[in-house]
Protein backbone atom coordinates (compact mmCIF):
# COMPACT_ATOMS: atom_id res chain seq x y z
CA UNK A 1 0.00 0.00 0.00
CA UNK A 2 2.77 2.45 0.83
CA UNK A 3 4.55 1.68 -2.45
CA UNK A 4 1.39 2.35 -4.44
CA UNK A 5 0.88 5.70 -2.68
CA UNK A 6 4.52 6.64 -3.24
CA UNK A 7 4.19 5.86 -6.93
CA UNK A 8 1.12 8.09 -7.26
CA UNK A 9 2.62 10.97 -5.29
CA UNK A 10 5.96 10.90 -7.10
CA UNK A 11 4.35 10.44 -10.53
CA UNK A 12 2.10 13.44 -9.92
CA UNK A 13 5.06 15.49 -8.70
CA UNK A 14 7.33 14.63 -11.64
CA UNK A 15 4.59 15.17 -14.22
CA UNK A 16 3.74 18.61 -12.80
CA UNK A 17 7.40 19.59 -12.51
CA UNK A 18 8.08 18.63 -16.12
CA UNK A 19 4.94 20.34 -17.43
CA UNK A 20 5.46 23.57 -15.53
CA UNK A 21 9.26 23.90 -15.58
CA UNK A 22 10.02 22.26 -18.92
CA UNK A 23 13.65 22.51 -19.98
CA UNK A 24 14.55 24.40 -16.79
CA UNK A 25 14.27 21.13 -14.86
CA UNK A 26 17.45 19.08 -15.19
CA UNK A 27 17.31 16.43 -12.47
CA UNK A 28 15.20 15.32 -9.49
CA UNK A 29 16.60 13.22 -6.65
CA UNK A 30 14.58 11.70 -3.81
CA UNK A 31 16.49 11.56 -0.53
CA UNK A 32 15.89 11.11 3.18
CA UNK A 33 13.71 8.47 4.79
CA UNK A 34 11.67 7.81 1.63
CA UNK A 35 14.85 7.01 -0.31
CA UNK A 36 16.28 4.89 2.50
CA UNK A 37 13.02 3.01 3.03
CA UNK A 38 12.81 3.75 6.77
CA UNK A 39 9.84 6.13 6.55
CA UNK A 40 6.50 6.25 8.33
CA UNK A 41 3.26 6.58 6.37
CA UNK A 42 3.09 10.31 7.15
CA UNK A 43 6.78 11.05 6.45
CA UNK A 44 7.44 13.86 4.01
CA UNK A 45 9.05 13.45 0.60
CA UNK A 46 12.44 15.16 0.40
CA UNK A 47 13.53 16.00 -3.13
CA UNK A 48 16.40 17.92 -4.65
CA UNK A 49 15.47 19.65 -7.91
CA UNK A 50 18.41 20.67 -10.07
CA UNK A 51 17.32 23.54 -12.29
CA UNK A 52 18.69 26.24 -14.56
CA UNK A 53 19.65 29.48 -12.92
CA UNK A 54 18.25 31.64 -11.50
CA UNK A 55 16.79 29.28 -8.94
CA UNK A 56 14.51 32.01 -7.56
CA UNK A 57 12.47 31.88 -10.79
CA UNK A 58 11.16 28.38 -10.02
CA UNK A 59 10.52 28.56 -6.27
CA UNK A 60 6.91 29.78 -6.53
CA UNK A 61 6.08 27.11 -9.10
CA UNK A 62 7.56 24.38 -6.91
CA UNK A 63 5.63 25.67 -3.89
CA UNK A 64 2.38 25.53 -5.89
CA UNK A 65 3.07 21.93 -6.93
CA UNK A 66 3.83 20.99 -3.33
CA UNK A 67 0.55 22.62 -2.27
CA UNK A 68 -1.36 20.66 -4.89
CA UNK A 69 0.21 17.43 -3.60
CA UNK A 70 -0.82 18.24 -0.06
CA UNK A 71 -4.40 18.86 -1.19
CA UNK A 72 -4.63 15.90 -3.60
CA UNK A 73 -2.76 13.20 -1.64
CA UNK A 74 -2.32 14.63 1.87
CA UNK A 75 1.42 14.28 1.23
CA UNK A 76 4.02 16.79 2.38
CA UNK A 77 6.74 17.48 -0.16
CA UNK A 78 9.94 19.34 0.71
CA UNK A 79 11.71 20.38 -2.48
CA UNK A 80 15.11 22.03 -2.45
CA UNK A 81 15.84 23.73 -5.79
CA UNK A 82 19.50 24.20 -6.64
CA UNK A 83 21.41 25.12 -9.78
CA UNK A 84 23.60 22.59 -11.58
CA UNK A 85 26.63 24.74 -10.80
CA UNK A 86 25.88 24.93 -7.08
CA UNK A 87 25.30 21.17 -6.87
CA UNK A 88 28.63 20.46 -8.59
CA UNK A 89 30.56 22.96 -6.48
CA UNK A 90 29.26 21.87 -3.08
CA UNK A 91 31.11 18.56 -3.03
CA UNK A 92 31.76 18.68 0.72
CA UNK A 93 28.40 20.08 1.80
CA UNK A 94 26.97 17.51 4.28
CA UNK A 95 23.47 17.65 2.79
CA UNK A 96 24.70 17.15 -0.76
CA UNK A 97 27.11 14.41 0.34
CA UNK A 98 24.16 12.58 1.87
CA UNK A 99 22.04 13.06 -1.26
CA UNK A 100 24.83 11.72 -3.47
CA UNK A 101 25.30 8.71 -1.20
CA UNK A 102 21.71 7.58 -0.65
CA UNK A 103 19.53 9.54 -3.05
CA UNK A 104 17.39 7.93 -5.73
CA UNK A 105 17.38 9.66 -9.09
CA UNK A 106 13.79 10.15 -10.24
CA UNK A 107 14.51 12.23 -13.33
CA UNK A 108 17.59 13.06 -15.36
CA UNK A 109 16.96 15.01 -18.45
Amino acid sequence: MKKNRDDKVLSFFLREMQEQLGAQLKQVILFGSRARGDFAFDSDYDCLAIVDEPVSNVKDTIDEIAGDLLFEYNAVLSVFPVSEEAYRQRVYNPLFMNIRREGIELLNG
